[in-house]
């Protein structure tokens, strides 16, 4: 069996507090979405709430069948993908929000997706690293525009909104350069530091 010395155990309890902190930011993220379509309920609307089993900002370079395409994708569960499907055949989702935090350079944020016509709201929460953004972001920044896309987990994309503010998913360039694996290592954050930035319009929660 493999002892670890005593320079060991910093780096032991420095992973173990990273991962106690995901869990409680992922909790608080389930918690928040759960709070806002409550509120939506209250007025009479429907709503989706979707935990998704994976999230990811991808570029161009992600080969994913369309060399323009990017966004923020979110792997969600099939039965909650027959259920999108159906509602994109109804309505285009014209309005959204971001309600976002950082922790680590993990972002965790819910999307809601609202469609008045039908008094329908989808709520997304995901979670995903800044360190994979770079490119997404740039492109992004470029064009002034942003997707989130709504998949299951073979691929089969059930519905894609666009957005007009990619500033609402990426408000500090700086900080994904930073994170980016390409990065400055001398400007990069230390594991464990921590920054916390929440959009504005999820101050009022």
């Amino acid at each position: 069996m493999v002892e670890l010395g005593d320079e060991e155990v910093p780096d032991v309890e420095r992973i173990a507090g990273e991962a106690d902190r995901r869990r409680e930011a992922w909790g608080a993220t389930l918690d928040d979405m759960t709070a806002m379509a409550d509120e939506f309920e209250a007025d009479g609307w429907t709503t989706v709430r979707i935990a998704a089993g994976d999230t990811g900002p991808f570029g161009p370079s992600s080969l994913k069948g369309d060399d323009d395409a990017f966004g923020l994708a979110y792997v969600i569960p099939g039965d909650k993908a027959e259920v999108v499907s159906d509602l994109f055949e109804q309505s285009s989702f014209p309005e959204y929000e971001i309600y976002r935090a950082e922790n680590d350079g993990r972002v965790y944020m819910v999307t809601a997706l609202f469609a008045p016509d039908i008094e329908t709201a989808v709520f997304i929460a995901g979670a995903w690293d800044l360190r994979h953004a770079l490119e997404c972001a740039t492109v992004a920044d470029e064009v002034g525009l942003m997707y989130t896309y709504l998949q299951k987990l073979d691929g089969t994309i059930v519905g894609v909104v666009e957005h007009d503010d990619p500033e609402k998913f990426f408000p500090n360039m700086d900080a994904i350069r930073r994170y980016a694996p390409n990065g400055d290592d001398e400007t990069a954050p230390a594991d464990g530091d921590e920054t916390e930035a929440e959009d504005a319009e999820a101050d009022d929660e």
